[in-house]
């Protein structure tokens, strides 16, 4: 089936399948029926998001810290796995706050998920 991701802010489709909400921080303004499951374990740690928000560290940097954030925790791990496993069996709409088109974890989480060699180099379950 299909990964997509949207703002939490977008109007809930048909096609989304299963919302995830991936921040670390609930939404504002967001009630708890827009998405089914909220997985903090896959949002950037809170050190990382700061610096980013902040301008300390450019994309590259908090891409690569990401990644390495999720490949480094078990719990990130099994999570991406269970929703790989997920997405082969329906759609899948991972949400965080930022508007699309802009940068956000959402897009290369979207690609740890698709692509199982990714995370390669993780610790084994």
């Amino acid at each position: 089936m299909a990964i997509n991701t949207k703002s939490i802010y977008q109007p809930a489709d048909p096609e989304d399948g299963k919302r995830v909400l991936v921040t670390r921080y609930y939404p504002r303004g967001v009630k708890k029926d827009r998405f089914d499951i909220w997985l903090r374990e896959l949002s950037p740690s809170a050190k990382l998001l700061k610096s980013y928000r902040e301008s300390k560290i450019d994309w590259s940097l908090f891409s690569a810290a990401y990644v390495n954030e999720l490949k480094s925790n078990t719990e990130s791990i099994e999570s991406i796995q269970t929703l790989r496993s997920l997405a082969g069996h329906s759609s899948i709409t991972l949400l965080c706050y930022e508007k699309e088109g802009m940068h956000c974890h959402r897009h290369l989480l979207k690609d740890m998920i698709d692509n199982p060699d990714l995370l390669a180099g993780a610790p084994p379950r």
